[in-house]
């Protein structure tokens, strides 16, 4: 035990001291913060736009329409829209506005066709690149005019109809043992994806440091000094160990930090509000909290032991990294039925994927996300868990021995058995 923990405090000092987790630890939540609040603010205060309106059709949907597109807009986000009225043919109005356009003191024009009313096409031309909003609010302004028309012609009150049609408005909670918790299909795929994402992220650059760091010993003889002091197993538990609370001090620095944003966010307003399926998405029950953070753990050990497999089998860099992907593969398969396991989260696929070991890590905390998940079935999942992780740490020790003191040209599959039976 002195032995593990010589080697535990060797790692984590080894890595926490290092530039590279300072500015890991601190650059990315920064990054993560800009990439939610930048385009957000970047992109307030919406385009002004000075349009010339030339129309054939009928007055009333004239009327509406520009009165709908020059409406005061709701937000600052909002485009603005100017609309000249130019009496005249459609095609006598294209030739005396090409000059405007030309010299920039118009953005474009909108011409109504004379029969827009069985048609419903209206055509826009711009002289400079035409944003999705434009495009939809000239479609909803255009549609609303010809739509109100068609009814009036048709001796039917707008009014009415619109009430008669009106969209059902879905008042979507969870039950829990806290009660109902507030967030949709957006909210529960942010949570999932996020949760995938970290889990993912974090095992991969830990377990791949442990990998480097055995390979780096071995390659450089100096595993041959530690283990004429340290057992074999206590260096390999040592290393997984301290690397790996390196890594949950990482994560808590960054859960921290979100905290903080969520607390604050809504006190600045205006673009640094966050939105509410992030917020929902980001609002987790502290006992889901809980087994979140277990399974990032243990999945952490489970694949830290893979990659020491790979560190101890291999005999380069390059040989590692055409290895290591094939030890990612399990972690990446849940991503790959996102959408089954988000809408079928108590479905047979999503049960076995939360079984598996290898898959368990990412699968569990996407179903966990979706639908509260009977506690007999986390816990033979964590039990599980624990057990493969055991069953390759013990294989791992047995490779690690025998691998970290051998040179030259890779092992096989048959080779590999062999080590662990003669360890």
């Amino acid at each position: 035990m002195r032995e593990t923990m010589l080697i535990i405090r060797r790692e984590f000092r080894e890595r926490v001291a290092s530039k590279s987790f300072l500015v890991g630890t601190l650059l990315f939540p920064l990054l993560m913060i800009a990439l939610i609040f930048l385009p957000r603010l970047v992109g307030r205060g919406g385009t002004q736009w000075d349009l010339a309106l030339v129309s054939e059709a009928p007055a009333g949907v004239t009327d509406i329409f520009e009165r709908l597109l020059t409406a005061p807009p709701e937000t600052d986000d909002a485009n603005r829209y100017r609309l000249e009225r130019v009496e005249a043919p459609i095609a006598t109005a294209r030739e005396r506005l090409a000059p405007r356009l030309e010299s920039e003191a118009l953005d474009g024009y909108i011409a109504l066709p004379a029969d827009v009313l069985q048609t419903g096409t209206i055509v826009f031309r711009a002289r400079k690149g035409v944003s999705f909003d434009v495009v939809r609010e000239l479609r909803s302004a255009g549609t609303r005019a010809v739509q109100t028309e068609r009814l009036r012609e048709s001796g039917i009150d707008a009014s009415a109809v619109a009430a008669l049609v009106a969209p059902v408005k879905i008042d979507e909670a969870r039950l829990t043992e806290g009660g109902e918790q507030r967030g949709g299909a957006l909210s529960t795929f942010l949570t999932a994806y996020i949760v995938a994402f970290l889990i993912y992220i974090m095992t991969t650059l830990y377990g791949v440091a442990v990998m480097r760091s055995v390979l780096e010993e071995k390659t450089n003889r100096i595993a041959e000094v530690l283990m004429s002091t340290i057992r074999a197993s206590a260096l390999m538990a040592g290393k997984i160990i301290g690397v790996g609370s390196a890594a949950v001090v990482q994560v808590l620095i960054w859960v921290a930090i979100t905290a903080l944003v969520v607390n604050v966010s809504p006190r600045l307003g205006g673009g640094f509000s966050l939105p509410e399926p992030m917020l929902q998405a980001l609002n987790v029950a502290p006992a889901t909290g809980v087994l979140l953070f277990l399974y990032f753990l243990l999945g952490f050990f489970l694949y830290a032991s893979i990659f020491a497999i790979v560190g101890a089998a291999v005999t380069s860099e390059q040989e590692a990294q055409s290895v290591q992907f094939l030890a990612l593969i399990p972690m990446i398969a849940p991503m790959l039925f996102l959408e089954t396991i988000l809408n079928a989260p108590l479905g047979g696929v999503a049960i076995a994927l939360g079984l598996i070991p290898f898959t368990s890590p990412v699968t569990m905390p996407m179903r966990m996300a979706s639908t509260q998940i009977p506690a007999l079935e986390v816990a033979i999942s964590l039990t599980l868990l624990a057990i493969g992780i055991v069953a390759i740490a013990w294989v791992a020790g047995k490779v690690y021995r025998v691998g970290i003191l051998s040179t030259g040209k890779r092992p096989s599959l048959a080779e590999l058995v062999r080590w662990v039976r003669s360890a």
